[in-house]
């Protein structure tokens, strides 16, 4: 029995799902709409069971368990309930969930996906990508504007958030924190304090590249933008143009080590590809591997199912 942990309407676990049901393999998901009803953990017979519906499941059946993002949801208590309430009830689930994962780990079940580490420190991630030997954008934190002066001016920056980014809505308005280009030296002379803020060297690259890792494997695909914008993620899809690409052996070896110090297990890595090198700029634990596999022709959906 295979155990997939995920979130509604998340296409690559559709899919994984499909590969899976033509596989004819045994699996149960769990998501916001496909929750946990009913509990029964017998420590003194040993017996843990869970209940979907009607249908029980002991934890001790499942074999593997794929974690793509979200968690383990529960019913909902019914009815008006004391906001501190409401919170010790989650503290009590969450207490639960963790003792499952628990249980997989201890009783040898195989473990896809980052189900015990589903966050990085971005700052943490760049300086030990630079210790590994991946070279990354010349990058300063900055909490006065005035510090700009610091850095070499003659160089383009860049600036984007140092945590994930946040939605922000004011007065019905939605903003979303992209990476933006920022030019120094209209701002370096100012004596402002300002929130501790992020900028890296603008690198001029020839195209950008999403590489997914999933145990020891990476896929890659390069990003062409034809619209001369920072931030991929304000492109036009038009404006794009994919091709499957293969990593550098050294590069791939200082990725899966950068991975296995962080402890994950899978992720997508953006990188930036110059005319010298190539430069690294994040990870991200969840993995969005969709465009890597539908663009690079990969099925990465097929070889995870497979390995479950």
């Amino acid at each position: 029995m295979i155990l997939i942990i995920s979130v509604d309407n998340d296409t690559m676990t559709d899919e994984i799902c499909t590969w899976l049901s033509y596989q004819n393999k045994e699996f149960v998901r769990l998501s916001e709409n496909q929750h946990i009803n009913k509990i029964f953990f017998d420590f003194e017979s040993n017996v843990f069971k869970i209940f979907i519906g009607e249908i029980e499941y002991k934890l001790e059946d499942f074999k593997s368990v794929f974690y793509r993002n979200g968690g383990i949801y529960y019913d909902t208590v019914a009815g008006e309930i004391d906001s501190n309430l409401v919170d010790f009830y989650n503290s009590e689930l969450k207490s639960i969930s963790e003792f499952i994962y628990y249980y997989f780990k201890v009783n040898g079940v195989r473990i896809f996906g980052n189900l015990f580490n589903k966050e990085v420190n971005k700052l943490e991630v760049l300086f030990l990508a630079k210790f590994l030997g991946l070279k990354i954008p010349d990058t300063y934190i900055l909490s006065e504007v005035n510090d700009s002066g610091l850095i070499n001016m003659s160089q383009a920056y860049i600036t984007k958030a140092i945590s994930e980014m946040k939605p922000i809505i004011v007065e019905n308005d939605l903003y979303l924190n992209y990476t933006h280009e920022i030019d120094l030296n209209n701002i370096h002379h100012k004596k402002e304090s300002i929130i501790p803020s992020l900028i890296q060297r603008k690198v001029d690259c020839l195209y950008e590249i999403r590489a997914f890792f999933f145990e020891k494997q990476i896929w890659a695909i390069a990003t062409f933008d034809f619209s001369d914008n920072v931030d991929i993620r304000n492109i036009r899809e038009k404006d794009k143009k994919y091709l499957p690409l293969e990593l550098p052996s050294e590069l791939k070896r200082k990725i899966l080590k950068l991975a296995k110090n962080l402890d994950l297990k899978c992720g997508t890595v953006d990188l930036l590809k110059s005319n010298d090198d190539y430069y690294f700029l994040e990870v991200n634990p969840l993995g969005q591997f969709h465009q890597v596999s539908h663009y690079g022709g990969y099925q990465i959906e097929k070889h995870i199912a497979d390995l479950l």
